[in-house]
């Protein structure tokens, strides 16, 4: 869905429940054909010596630019500025319907990364899925239902939701450079493979729950609030 028609599908809540359910199913089949036919293999291979030397250091460094603390403190400073700082300073007083779209928007993403987390946690809890780390040969079919221990909390994957959540955001505040927020993403969420945190199936319907998890605090804002984007 292209990052101008948001308005267009927010407006429209059969038409988002249409797009959002059509996502979710696309998702969940991708992720199931990964469980089945790829978790393993991946894993597998980023666990050669050669391809660990190679990949896993940066992949270590590059993962944690998908914390969520970032994002959640990056938030509430944008929307804080804006809101008691920015109205004060001359050189934006010409500029105040532009700050108030970036108070607006600080919010949302506040929002979102509150909704889609809240979401990513409760399937975690719910699949009780282990982590590839957690056995030698990376048995992707390891599930522990409601448990609370992280290393049975691998579907979906949190770093992957949040940065699809940025992603997302970061395309509604910049449209022009939605070209760069995906693909950055997805490497990204690649990264948690690579450090044998996460398989396929968990990044892919990580990514999901950003999204879908975006879209609906998005409507959240809009309907019940003063402070939507559209």
């Amino acid at each position: 869905m292209p990052v101008q028609q948001f308005g267009e599908l927010l407006s429209d809540p059969k038409k988002l429940t249409q797009h959002l359910i059509k996502v979710i199913l696309v998702s969940f089949v991708l992720a199931l054909l990964a469980m089945y036919f790829v978790d393993q293999q991946v894993s597998l291979y980023f666990a050669e010596k050669e391809v660990t030397a190679l990949w896993r250091k940066p992949a270590r460094i590059l993962t944690d630019v998908a914390l969520s603390e970032y994002y959640f403190a990056a938030a509430l400073i944008i929307w804080a500025f804006c809101k008691w700082v920015a109205p004060h300073v001359g050189a934006l007083k010409s500029h105040l319907s532009r700050v108030d779209y970036y108070r607006r928007w600080g919010l949302n993403l506040l929002v979102s990364l509150l909704v889609a987390g809240v979401i990513t946690h409760i399937i975690k809890f719910t699949a009780g899925r282990q982590r590839p780390h957690k056995t030698p040969d990376f048995d992707p079919h390891i599930f522990t239902p409601f448990t609370t221990h992280w290393h049975w909390h691998s579907f979906s994957s949190g770093h992957s939701q949040v940065i699809f959540t940025v992603a997302t955001m970061m395309s509604v505040a910049f449209p022009r450079f939605r070209w760069f927020w995906i693909p950055f993403a997805m490497l990204v969420c690649l990264t948690r493979v690579v450090v044998h945190d996460h398989f396929v199936s968990d990044i892919i319907f990580g990514a999901c729950v950003g999204y879908v998890g975006t879209l609906l605090a998005l409507q959240l804002m809009r309907q019940k609030t003063q402070n939507g984007l559209y």
